[in-house]
Order: structure tokens, then C-alpha cells, then sequence
């Protein structure tokens, strides 16, 4: 049964989050362990890495060009095209916050099931959540309230708890364990990686479903409106990177298409506006379909 799960894990992220639309109690349930599912997440994915090869990737000038790129230029992007369409307030807010959020922690796990290796995405994914707090800090001085800021020392909280103590552990873990038994070992914990994956389509959209049973017109605008951001996120890191070959192109998507957006609520809260809430509640069920279309464009691949 695992197995079959997780070979049809991208199937099965989209489902979650319509189960967790359809039963809100159970995806209120699930989501305060997501922070400790995060933490065993980034663990598992990062043991299956070799900790030398992930931090020389990280060193490279073409891992922190996507993150300006996705956490920057992407988000001046969005920010100008929604403001050309009318966006103002609260709203534009909400869509410049989202185009400066940094990628998912479990990008590596979303890379691997997949079927590519989860180096370049996690040293992508750093990189990219290191620069965040810079873009995001100008979006809420230009579009924020006055006196609008980060909590810093939380931000660098969360970095040491999912990104430096999880690489730590994985490289004590892979000293320890001797390399045979790891080799045999791995696969089974990479397929139980999966399933802790899914808990998180499953405990973030329970939120959207308040904001539906409201005003279940405006949840659909709002869904419109995130299907456009998540597959515009998605097909523009695809289309800029398609020239360094279709495995990395869709790599940089699936990466720039998942947004980490519960560490931007975190450390951003008070000052994102009405608007951030209800928008990343509609966000889950776009952002966790790019895998399965990942998938389905990988299997393109000659």
C-alpha cells in the first residue's frame, strides 16, 4: 500500500486537498503537526543528499540567480501585471507578498516523487528562502502599513529549525549508519517521506473552506485568481530554464511554482492585509496539482 502511494503520489497531493476542502474538521486536525511533519520532511529528503555536493550547489551563482529571480523578479512581475489589471489595497498586497514568498521546505520531497534527484531543488529552495525576507521587507514597506515588518529572530528561528538542524542530523545520521545498510534502508524511508507530504494539501486548505462557505463566489474568484498565480509561478521558471534541458526546466518550476507561504504568514502576520489568508487557502489545491503536471510533463522526456 505504501508503495502504491507513493508511485502515485502526485495523484493522490490534489486529492488531499480536495478531501481536506470536503472534511475541514479533519484538515483543522491535521494542521498543527504540520510544523512537525515539516521538520521529519526536510530530515528525510535531505538524509537521501550528500550534505558537500548540496552546499557547493548552494555556492553556485546559477542556484542564487533563481532565487532574485524567484523571489524577486517574479515578484515585481506579478505586482506590476496585478496592478495593471486593477489590483490596489489589501489585494495587491496579498499577491505581492505571495510573488515574494520563498519555495516549499519539501520542494526536495515534491522533486523526487516526481522522479528526479532532490539536489538542485533543495539548494534552489534555500537559496531562494535566504533571499526572501529582503523582497518580502521592501513589498510591506512599498504596499504595507506604516511601520511594517518581519520578525527576524523568528524567521531565523524557522531557518535553524527545518533548514541548518535537519542537514546537521542528516550528516551525523550518514556518518553513523554504515553506507550498505543506508543504501538497502533509503528507499523505504523516501516512500514514508511521501506520505508526510501529503499531510500538507491535507492541512492547508481547511482555511479556504471557511473563506467559501462566506462568500463561496468570491472563494471562486480567489481560486481563479490562484490557479493563474501557481501555473504563471510554474510555466515561467519552465520557459526560462527550458534552454538548460526540459529535466531542469521543470525542476526550477516545480520549485518557483510551490510557495512556502505559512513561514510568510508567520513572520509577516499583522501587516499582509484581509486578503493573504483567503488567497493562500485558495492557492493549495493549484499549487499542489503542479507535481502531477510535472510529472506528466517528465515523462515527455526522451
Amino acid at each position: 500500500m505504501l508503495k502504491f502511494i507513493a508511485r502515485h503520489s502526485t495523484i493522490f497531493m490534489p486529492f488531499c486537498a480536495l478531501i481536506g476542502f470536503l472534511f475541514p474538521q479533519l484538515s483543522n486536525a491535521v494542521l498543527p503537526f504540520l510544523p512537525q511533519v515539516l521538520f521529519f520532511l526536510m530530515f528525510f529528503t535531505l538524509l537521501g543528499i550528500d550534505q558537500k555536493a548540496l552546499l557547493k550547489k548552494i555556492s553556485s551563482l546559477s542556484v542564487w540567480f533563481f532565487a532574485i529571480f524567484q523571489a524577486g523578479i517574479f515578484c515585481a512581475f506579478v505586482t506590476a501585471i496585478a496592478y495593471i489589471f486593477g489590483a490596489r489595497g489589501d489585494l495587491l498586497l496579498a499577491i505581492s507578498a505571495l510573488g515574494a514568498t520563498a519555495p516549499l521546505f519539501g520542494s526536495g520531497a515534491i522533486v523526487n516523487a516526481v522522479g528526479f534527484d532532490a539536489l538542485l531543488a533543495m539548494a534552489k529552495t534555500i537559496s531562494a528562502t535566504l533571499v526572501m525576507p529582503l523582497t518580502l521587507l521592501v513589498v510591506l514597506w512599498v504596499l504595507g502599513a506604516s511601520g511594517a515588518t518581519l520578525d527576524f529572530a523568528l524567521y531565523f528561528q524557522r531557518l535553524l529549525i527545518y533548514i541548518v538542524a535537519p542537514m546537521a542530523l542528516a550528516v551525523v545520521v550518514r556518518q553513523v549508519v554504515p553506507c550498505d545498510f543506508f543504501s538497502k534502508i533509503y528507499p523505504k524511508v523516501g516512500q514514508f517521506n511521501v506520505i508526510l507530504l501529503l499531510s500538507f494539501p491535507l492541512g492547508l486548505v481547511g482555511g479556504f473552506r471557511a473563506t467559501f462557505d462566506k462568500s463561496p463566489l468570491q472563494s471562486l474568484l480567489l481560486l481563479l485568481l490562484a490557479c493563474v498565480l501557481a501555473f504563471t509561478f510554474y510555466f515561467g521558471a519552465y520557459f526560462l530554464y527550458l534552454k538548460k534541458g526540459r529535466e531542469i526546466a521543470i525542476i526550477s518550476a516545480l520549485v518557483c511554482g510551490g510557495r512556502n507561504v505559512l513561514l510568510t504568514y508567520t513572520i509577516a502576520m499583522p501587516f499582509l492585509g484581509a486578503w493573504f489568508l483567503p488567497l493562500i487557502g485558495a492557492l493549495q489545491l493549484p499549487m499542489f496539482s503542479l507535481p502531477l503536471l510535472g510529472k506528466m510533463m517528465a515523462k515527455k522526456i526522451p
